[in-house]
């Protein structure tokens, strides 16, 4: 997925506090998304494909919040 990669892209350069704020509203926004997409999923492949994502993201997310954006790339690395 280009969103995720591009995200991944940005968390592995990201070092300054205003890009992790960018960056975990990003997330949010990604999060957001994966939570929709749950609700209207009826094939169970691809919802537990999404939820995975869904669980990824957030976890992303706190990592994102503690100053972590490369684990937090590291994360999402395999859904690119």
């Amino acid at each position: 997925m280009d969103v995720i990669r591009r995200l991944v892209a940005h968390l592995d350069v990201s070092t300054d506090f205003e890009h992790l704020v960018y960056r975990e509203a990003e997330l949010d926004a990604l999060w957001s998304l994966t939570s929709f997409q749950l609700l209207n999923e009826d094939d169970v492949e691809k919802r537990k494909a999404v939820e995975r994502l869904h669980l990824c993201v957030h976890r992303a997310h706190d990592l994102v919040a503690t100053g972590q954006p490369k684990a937090a790339a590291e994360i999402l690395r395999p859904f690119c």
